[in-house]
């Protein structure tokens, strides 16, 4: 037997976001009981958990700010993480000691004394809950991009320190002032076993409840015609459950300032409501196949960045976006075989490097600067899109037997057999059994953008297009409202 080849670290999956126009998609929590989730989510991170050491590979770095460093004040910090982490560990299995050998008032107060010492340790590394940086702007805070609001919310094994290192790393890259939620840490093994109540029994922890409140102050501010939202980890979780609460609670003209940007997500769906619902009113079998027509989501831009190694994303975004029933809304860019889950280690110094040439006015970076990243061509996961594809038809055929109004397909059959097909926007790349779709932006005249081969990831993503104080929508223009 031939073994496998390792991924390329060079190449970039591309994973075309949803074109689900019927609304045939759902949240996990809408198809499945908490329990069956829960054991779901275990089975699936049991299954990545050898690759836990890749979390932190590449260990090595010279960058003071990063997660890893190996500076002093960095190594008292990273000491303090780790003997949290290590003595909760000691303590759950104390817990589990305690709860079988010893009487029940007994064994509840060893429970609570080891929930009070975990969080008395973690009080040092926690500080407040927003943080603001402006590191690397030559201008006031309150004066760059008076109409934008850029937010972040951090992963997992972060404290207060590490959340200023991530927004002072992002403010030099995009050359704007940063808000930091904090999403405070209790350990690796508390993050994790948070992770799963939030997943499978919609926990809305204080994070979750604070980013609400937040992005629904700054989304209803009229004065702000702009958010972007950029979340990590299990940022991923507190930002998705956020989006679910605003979308009961605001309008869509609200709701189109936003734009969200994830990195490593451990999210288990992503919301992204249709502005439209299409249906026909002839049954399928007597109709002609229709012509794509585009239903954009209330949210215009959401993009997930991924290391294809990355235990988080394994868990979170790779696997959930590869199921045909559950709305996971974005595009999503991979790294194949890229390891490392630190957000500034990992992440943005591989994804958006800083620019080491003579600075722009606003910030520390060039969007116009060679990147790696950014100037490979994508290779499209066509298996999810041909899967996709058949759940839709499938959907639609089910509909077609229920209802007198049956829904149509999201997008047209190729029918040359193979290859690749530009049509309305669609890119369809089929080996002659699905197609793959993918509907771009709309241009400035308000038709679609078409397709072209061997796309690169500057092509197709919006979030450099920020980068070092740059701003795609330069016109002037606010953005397009419902």
């Amino acid at each position: 037997m031939i073994p496998e080849k390792p991924p390329d670290p060079s190449i970039i999956g591309y994973i075309p976001p949803q074109s689900d126009n019927q609304g045939c998609t759902s949240t996990p929590r809408a198809l499945e009981t908490p329990l069956a989730l829960t054991w779901r989510d275990i089975r699936t991170l049991s299954s990545v958990l050898y690759q836990l050491p890749k979390l932190f590979t590449p260990f090595t770095s010279k960058d003071p700010t990063d997660e890893l460093s190996l500076n002093p004040r960095n190594i008292w910090y990273l000491c303090g993480l780790a003997t949290v982490t290590a003595l909760e560990t000691l303590l759950c299995g104390l817990v589990l000691i305690a709860v079988t050998f010893l009487p029940g008032w007994l064994s509840m107060g060893v429970l609570v004394g080891a929930v009070g010492l975990i969080w008395g340790l973690c009080v040092p590394i926690r500080g407040p809950m927003v943080v603001e940086s402006c590191a690397g702007l030559k201008e006031d805070c309150g004066n760059v991009r008076k109409g934008e609001r850029w937010i972040f919310v951090n992963g997992v094994m972060v404290g207060n320190q590490g959340l200023r290192n991530n927004c002072d790393r992002l403010s030099k890259t995009f050359g704007r002032p940063i808000t930091g939620i904090h999403n405070p840490t209790y350990g690796l093994l508390w993050d994790l076993l948070e992770c799963l109540f939030q997943r499978s029994f919609a926990y809305d922890t204080y994070s979750t409840r604070y980013t609400y409140d937040y992005l629904k102050r700054s989304l209803t501010d009229p004065t702000v015609h702009k958010v972007v939202l950029i979340a990590h980890s299990q940022g991923g979780i507190i930002v998705s459950m956020a989006l679910d609460l605003l979308f009961t609670d605001l309008s869509a003209e609200n709701m189109a300032k936003l734009e969200v940007y994830t990195f490593g997500s451990a999210a288990s769906h992503f919301n992204n409501p249709m502005r439209a619902i299409q249906t026909v009113t002839t049954p399928i079998s007597t109709s002609p196949l229709p012509r794509n027509r585009s239903s954009k989501g209330v949210i215009r831009h959401i993009e997930h960045y991924v290391n294809g190694e990355d235990i988080v994303p394994q868990w979170g975004v790779l696997y959930n976006v590869r199921l045909t029933k559950t709305r996971y809304s974005g595009k999503v860019f991979i790294r194949k075989g890229a390891t490392g889950h630190m957000f500034n280690q990992h992440y943005l110094n591989n994804m958006f490097p800083l620019d080491t040439t003579p600075q722009l006015r606003h910030g520390s970076n060039r969007p116009d600067a060679p990147n790696d990243f950014l100037d490979q061509a994508v290779r499209v996961d066509e298996r999810t899109c041909r899967d996709r594809e058949a759940f839709y038809y499938a959907a639609a055929a089910a509909s077609a037997v229920e209802s007198p109004v049956p829904c149509e397909s999201s997008a047209p059959v190729s029918r040359n057999g193979g290859g690749s097909e530009v049509s309305d926007g669609v890119m369809s790349v089929s080996n002659g059994s699905g197609i793959c779709v993918d509907e771009l932006d709309e241009d400035d005249e308000g038709g679609v953008k078409r397709y072209r081969d061997g796309m690169t990831v500057r092509e197709l993503s919006r979030l450099w297009k920020y980068l070092g104080g740059a701003d795609p929508d330069m016109d002037g223009r606010q953005p397009l409202m419902n």
